[in-house]
């Protein structure tokens, strides 16, 4: 069974409320900085999600900015200590060979109730084979390490309990272009096809004849929490991972995303064409 409140998610709603606290008190990161006697950065970094004060720091920072409650202190340090806990992705083996950023996506990734991706140029990475993503991988020194990622990433999309839910837009190109070699694209396509038979994936082909595409800008992933945490957009490019949390970004995305859907083969027509273009291949 899966945490849907996982240690990233924690992480980010401990940095978020820590930031709250310290506007409130009409402070800024060199304040905050200078009471730890640490880089701004380190501020930053915590207030984003991507670090973790030690308990008595967080309770030099929570003097300063006047925090008297021991209710609101000891739910804080409550959410600290959930937070220090390690995700698989955390561990060495992985954590050595993710991408800057990506380690941050997994686990965001991990956590998260649903993740609506479009993808202009690859098959999602939630639903690749083996073969296909040896195949991206191929100039790597860590093939095979990078694979295991993947294929742990894909154990939400069957968990018995809260199973992630997937709805994936591909463009028609995407599943043409032969990653590895026609036999590893016609095992790929298939496995798509079935993949899409379960009841938390959508799968959706945006086809190459239409004369508007909405997605030529760029993949990306939106990833939602529920209620307790607001959706977190993400693109990755060759510059770099990009978290996108305000909400006006998070909106565009939504709004390109729903008119990829409206684009695209309904999810009969496009298992129907999956399952033709993998008996061509």
């Amino acid at each position: 069974m899966t945490d849907p409140n996982g240690p990233t998610v924690r992480k980010r709603r401990l940095g978020g409320e820590m930031r709250r606290l310290r506007e409130r008190a009409e402070l800024d990161q060199a304040d905050a900085a200078r009471e730890l006697e640490c880089s701004t950065s380190k501020i930053s970094r915590m207030e984003k999600g991507q670090g973790l004060l030690k308990a008595m720091e967080m309770d030099r920072l929570l003097d300063l900015y006047e925090v008297r409650d021991a209710g609101e202190r000891e739910k804080l340090h409550e959410i600290r200590r959930a937070a220090s806990e390690s995700g698989w992705w955390e561990q060495d083996q992985y954590e050595q060979v993710l991408p800057s950023g990506l380690g941050v996506y997994v686990g965001l990734e991990y956590d998260a109730r649903q993740v609506q991706a479009w993808e202009l140029g690859l098959v999602p990475g939630l639903v690749q084979t083996p073969e296909y993503a040896r195949a991206l991988f191929a100039g790597s020194a860590d093939v095979d390490r990078l694979v295991d990622v993947r294929m742990k990433r894909q154990a939400r999309l069957t968990a018995d309990a809260n199973p992630l839910e997937l709805w994936a837009v591909v463009d028609e190109f995407a599943l043409r272009r032969p990653i590895g070699g026609p036999e590893v694209m016609r095992d790929q396509v298939a496995a798509l096809a079935s993949v899409a038979e379960r009841p938390n994936v959508t799968i959706q082909v945006y086809p190459v004849d239409k004369s508007y595409h909405p997605g030529l800008r760029g993949s990306f992933a939106i990833l939602d929490f529920g209620h307790a945490d607001p959706p977190i957009g993400y693109v990755d490019s060759p510059a770099g991972n990009n978290f996108l949390e305000r909400e006006p970004q998070v909106r565009a995305l939504t709004h390109t995303f729903d008119r990829l859907k409206a684009g695209a083969l309904d999810p009969m027509e496009s298992a129907a064409f999956l399952n033709s273009l993998a008996a061509k291949e």
